[in-house]
């Protein structure tokens, strides 16, 4: 282990260097080609703290690392990465990231009219409802598919794509012992550019459609144990009864014309029974509607999405977090980078949340009153989700288990009792002269902590805030930031603040501070305190960091994951070349 540490970081070191001393490496040429690339690292030096859960772990020093490299030349492009994690951080270790080698390999050919991608490759079919294959680092998700992609335009404005593979599971890839795969046709239709007199009116109009189809072999049958009125009752599962190929598909449009835009995605899944849905028989479907407005100094949004039964895996034994997820509900609420919020940030439930989201954006002229020398920045919001209504199926409510049943019916517009979560806010941004600013929000709201993480209550908080910013000259700045956030509920009262300087454009200092100051229990009345430093250098950035991180949900896009709680050096290391 210490000799495959001391091998890493001297080729951490080999790598940064050349991209750093010589900005010119950025590309490097070969023949008629170019090869490119880049490196990331996420290192930690971990501490014990018993007081916020700060597990001592065997070893320190931990990191995640990525290299990708790869060659073009004449429409061809050749690529591969590298990935490290054999001693990741904690938190990667949980969701199953253990081992090193190289990943994600693929060849790629594209002209005009088509590409094909052999190997692995990220995709995704409109929203996502049926296809979404990404990478998120920060969330531990990496879906991509290996197989085959073709991408094709055989005539202006209409666009295919068709895709075949087996998805990524974590760090483990024997694909051939693998008994699922994935196969998905998309097509859409851009009738402005095939049709002059649209594009010539000033309307933008398309419309598409996605089909995607998961085969998993059942090799065993499937048991469960029910207790209905106190009684032990086996229940099985046959496996030739469980669906192997499992259909997907979507119709979407988008329409526009001036400041007016709207789009609107359905999608339908056939019956899926599987560890998320309880093993029940009953379709799945989503819908996804958009409308927004805009004016000069002024913009109107609102947005509505249901899902029901809609997680999609390419095992039907997964359950836990986003891994091997299909397909991707999209998040319609808006997403702040307030840190105090984000502890109570939304996450999508694909299996059953029916909710909307509505935003004014409005700019006070300026050289008036409250608009001043530049303009003031209002926006106001609103969002809404509840959990959606549900009929317990008779069959189901007879045998006291939902399993091999259709599970329940749903009125599909009909919001259910439980609310899930609500947001309202307001934000006011105000530049003053040429070196202030100033940003002021407060929000209302409501997480329903048990449906949401499993356990807890309601949670109904107010959260205040600020953030001013001060340009000292061209090259110096300095921002101040503080939050607070009110609750009776779960851990209480939070104030957070933090302090800025940049020097721009290579160096950045910051030093904050989260303190759960209204803690029920006196002894947890904890401080979170970080400080971070950052420097610049052609394309590569280094970060240092030490402090404390509290248990929580990362939450990005509506998709979350579980945070364990943290102490210790960081270290962050960014290049590309």
């Amino acid at each position: 282990m210490k000799s495959a540490k001391k091998l890493f970081f001297l080729a951490t070191f080999l790598i940064i260097s050349l991209t750093t001393i010589n900005p010119l490496y950025a590309q490097i040429k070969v023949g008629n080609g170019v090869i490119s690339g880049d490196f990331a690292l996420n290192g930690m030096f971990y501490q014990p703290d018993s007081l916020i859960g700060a597990e001592k772990v065997d070893s320190k020093v931990r990191a995640n690392s990525w290299l990708n490299l790869q060659y073009t030349n004449s429409g061809f492009t050749v690529g591969a990465r590298y990935e490290f994690y054999s001693f990741p951080l904690i938190d990667f270790e949980k969701i199953g990231y253990k081992g090193q080698g190289i990943t994600n390999y693929f060849v790629d050919y594209k002209n005009d009219f088509i590409q094909v991608t052999a190997g692995t490759f990220y995709e995704q079919f409109g929203q996502g409802f049926t296809l979404r294959s990404y990478e998120d680092r920060l969330l531990g998700i990496d879906n991509s598919l290996l197989g085959m992609r073709v991408k094709a335009t055989p005539y202006k404005g209409i666009y295919l794509k068709g895709v075949w593979g087996i998805e990524r599971k974590n760090f483990d890839f024997n694909y051939a012992e693998r008994n699922d795969y994935i196969r998905g046709l998309d097509a859409e239709v851009a009738l402005a550019d095939m049709i002059p007199a649209i594009a010539n009116s000033g309307v933008t109009a398309t419309i598409g459609g996605s089909f995607v189809s998961k085969f998993e072999k059942s090799l065993n049958d499937i048991y469960f144990s029910v207790f209905p009125n106190g009684d032990t009752i086996p229940v099985t599962v046959n496996a030739d009864k469980i669906p192997q190929n499992v259909a997907t598909w979507a119709g979407r449009i988008n329409l526009g014309y001036k400041g007016f835009r709207f789009e609107a995605e359905y999608a339908n899944k056939a019956n899926d029974p599987n560890n998320s849905n309880n093993y029940i028989y009953k379709n799945g479907e989503a819908l996804f509607m958009s409308a927004t407005y805009s004016m000069k100094g002024l913009g109107v949004a609102a947005s509505f999405i249901r899902s029901d039964n809609m997680d999609f895996r390419s095992q039907r034994g997964i359950s836990t977090n986003s891994l091997l997820s299909i397909n991707y509900i999209p998040a319609i609420n808006r997403q702040y980078s307030y840190q105090l919020l984000s502890d109570y940030a939304y996450a999508c439930l694909p299996n059953g949340q029916i909710g909307f989201q509505a935003q004014v954006n409005y700019l006070v002229p300026k050289k008036t009153k409250i608009g001043g020398k530049y303009g003031t920045d209002i926006t106001l919001s609103y969002c809404r989700f509840h959990d959606i209504d549900r009929v317990i199926d008779a069959a189901a409510e007879a045998n006291g288990t939902m399993q091999g049943t259709e599970g329940y019916t749903s009125s599909f517009f009909k919001f259910g009792e439980e609310l899930l979560y609500q947001d309202a806010g307001i934000e006011i941004s105000r530049k003053f002269d040429k070196r202030w600013k100033l940003v002021l929000a407060y929000n209302y709201i409501n997480y329903n902590l048990e449906l949401l993480q499993g356990h807890g209550e309601l949670v109904k908080a107010h959260h205040a805030g600020f953030d001013l910013t001060c340009k000292l000259n061209k090259k110096h700045a300095l921002r101040l930031e503080s939050q607070f956030l009110f609750t009776k509920q779960d851990n209480g009262n939070y104030v957070f603040a933090l302090l800025e300087y940049s020097i721009s454009p290579r160096w950045f200092f910051s030093i904050g501070d989260q303190w759960n100051y209204g803690n029920p229990n006196p002894d947890m009345r904890l401080h979170y305190y970080n400080v971070a430093a950052s420097f610049v250098y052609g394309t590569t950035r280094v970060s240092l960091n030490f402090g404390k991180v509290k248990e929580g949900m990362l939450c990005i896009g509506g998709v979350c994951r579980a945070v364990p709680a943290s102490y210790g050096l960081g270290l962050n290391i960014t290049t590309t070349f």
